[in-house]
């Protein structure tokens, strides 16, 4: 089976992402994200939307703390 991750990406990319075939959803605690994506296609999509420079990041499903800040990126504990 594939593994599953999730992309975090910055609200203003969210156009980006859909043009390329992309579901994005927000939240007010989640930010923008694309949910349960298989890796290997968040891998291209991540290289993709920085070829638009767009940040974007793969982080596992659920993990407590992805939550993007201002920008898209996420602070270091």
């Amino acid at each position: 089976m594939a593994d599953i991750v999730d992309i975090l990406i910055p609200a203003n990319s969210q156009a980006a992402a859909q043009e390329l075939g992309l579901v994005v959803s927000r939240s007010v605690t989640d930010g923008a994200r694309v949910r349960g994506i298989p890796r290997e296609e968040a891998e291209i999509a991540v290289a993709c939307l920085h070829d638009y420079g767009f940040i974007a990041r793969i982080v596992e499903p659920g993990t407590a703390g992805n939550r993007p800040t201002a920008g898209g990126l996420t602070p270091h504990p």
